[in-house]
């Protein structure tokens, strides 16, 4: 398992590397993903006028994603949820309230700015890897069973997806956030549990946006869970972000382009 990690995280850095939407056109960029893959792809909300998935929650939100290095294509992008203040709700409260099942799992229990959720996780297609092309790098086409055995259970590594968590679990240390919540498809919970990463499901199965479960995770145990294979991912990824231009700004409050958009809109 750990050589297919090794070979998964080589494979990602040779052709991907990490943006932190911290100007307007790169948080379009992640918008515009969102709509593709949330609006056009799995219909789970309406198209807009405007290309651009966004809400409110991304007023006091970070948006990251991962670039295709040959195409510059977005392959996928999260965003961390940050309240500020009692009156700025996680989507989990406001939208899903009723996923998490115990009363001493409720964000509430905890101040504001300890808090954040991962959420509006978003790859497009032709980064997905799908049953009819497993055998193929989503990224070059090229057959993967040299690196990924057909037989092996890690063959199916969502190297992408978790990319995407341990790029903003990074970011959350980095904050000192202590309390991460995340509505997750359980399929995708069991597949990083195998990778040591557990994240603690605080109720049942709803239907939002698909099959999902409230979950929990600190993101220090977040980084102590994973094997020695993914500490060294992590630890790359952590050298991409220190590369990152403006990477001081992470920790500052960035303006975000949603009151510009809306004010088009508007004039439109």
């Amino acid at each position: 398992m750990n050589k297919i990690i090794d070979s998964a995280a080589d494979h990602f850095f040779e052709h991907f590397t990490l943006v932190v939407a911290n100007d307007e056109q790169e948080q379009r960029t992640c918008y515009k993903t969102r709509h593709q893959v949330y609006c056009e792809e799995m219909k789970f909300e309406d198209p807009r006028p405007n290309g651009m998935e966004f809400d409110e929650f991304d007023e006091f939100a970070l948006s990251c994603y991962i670039k295709h290095k040959a195409t510059g294509d977005c392959a996928g992008t999260i965003r961390i949820v940050m309240p500020q203040h009692s009156g700025q709700l996680l989507p989990i409260e406001q939208n899903c309230a009723g996923a998490i099942r115990l009363d001493e799992h409720s964000p509430q229990r905890y101040p504001r700015y300890s808090v954040c959720e991962i959420s509006r996780l978003a790859i497009p297609k032709q980064f997905r890897r799908r049953s009819s092309d497993n055998a193929l790098s989503p990224v070059t086409g090229k057959s993967l069973n040299n690196g990924f055995k057909k037989n092996s259970p890690g063959r199916n590594f969502p190297y992408l997806s978790l990319a995407l968590y341990f790029f903003a679990a990074s970011i959350c240390v980095l904050r000192d956030i202590e309390n991460v919540y995340v509505m997750m498809e359980p399929r995708l919970a069991r597949s990083l549990r195998m990778l040591g990463i557990n994240f603690e499901q605080l109720g049942g199965t709803i239907d939002y946006h698909g099959q999902r479960a409230a979950f929990q995770i600190s993101p220090m145990e977040f980084m102590q869970q994973v094997t020695p294979s993914l500490q060294r991912f992590q630890r790359k990824i952590m050298t991409e972000l220190e590369e990152v231009p403006n990477f001081g700004a992470i920790f500052r409050h960035q303006p975000n382009i949603m009151t510009k958009i809306n004010k088009e809109q508007r004039a439109a």
